[in-house]
């Protein structure tokens, strides 16, 4: 069965991660608020990342689907998976967004990681 745009763009993002000297610490780690798409853990502590894949630009950028409501959503649920995973709450943790663009004619994509994303 064929990868979805949507796992394609996450197993970019995990490459891209690690490329740039991340370790992978969760993927898709679900739980009753909802899913986290990738935690890692850098020099500077755990990074929480939402991966954003699109196969065209006429939406916008990728990024700027992580709306304010999103924002609010992935800060409950990073706190939820610091409790939960027993992380100190007064570790420093990030929020970034990897945008993955996939040109599918082209069978290539474009992956960018925004650190501090909000």
């Amino acid at each position: 069965m064929p990868m979805s745009l949507g796992q394609l763009g996450e197993l970019v993002a995990g490459k891209l991660l690690v490329a740039e000297g991340f370790t992978i610490v969760a993927q898709n780690y679900k739980c009753r608020l909802g899913e986290l798409d990738l935690v890692v853990r850098g020099p500077a502590g755990l990074m929480f990342v939402e991966v954003k894949t699109r196969s065209g630009l006429g939406y916008g950028q990728p990024a700027e689907s992580v709306t304010r409501a999103k924002q609010i959503k992935l800060r409950r649920l990073a706190q939820y998976y610091l409790w939960h995973q027993r992380h100190s709450l007064l570790s420093p943790v990030e929020f970034g967004v990897v945008e993955v663009v996939y040109n599918e004619g082209r069978g290539r994509y474009s992956a960018h990681l925004i650190r501090h994303a909000f």
